[in-house]
């Protein structure tokens, strides 16, 4: 008699039901960069804050002088290139980690 549960496709290499990611590295792989997403979206999150305080900074600046801070302006967009990186490996369009795994942003080299 024949097994009448078994199916022709049990062990097929066609079978699509296996779940990317299955493989045990590639689960710590990726429970390890939740764990770094966690930390870029809090370093990211205080950037972005810190940037906008910087901007307001900044208005106070030109209304007292009349004319931007470079030095504050520089800073303030290279802030702003860290956050972009920290949203860039978030949303997976990078695996390279931001600061302070890599260098910190530095705007004045790329003009």
């Amino acid at each position: 008699m024949s097994d009448a549960t078994a199916s022709p496709s049990d062990d097929s290499p066609n079978d699509n039901t296996k779940r990317i990611g299955s493989d045990s590295h590639d689960d710590e792989a990726l429970w390890l960069r939740l764990l770094f997403m966690i930390g870029y979206w809090f370093l990211g999150h205080l950037a972005f804050s810190v940037s906008v305080f910087l901007g307001a900074l900044q208005f106070v600046v030109i209304l007292i002088r009349g004319e931007a801070n470079t030095e504050l302006k520089t800073f303030s967009g290279n802030l702003i290139q860290f956050v972009w990186q920290c949203l860039a490996y978030l949303t997976f369009n990078t695996n390279e980690k931001p600061f302070p795994l890599s260098r910190f942003p530095d705007k004045s080299k790329d003009a």
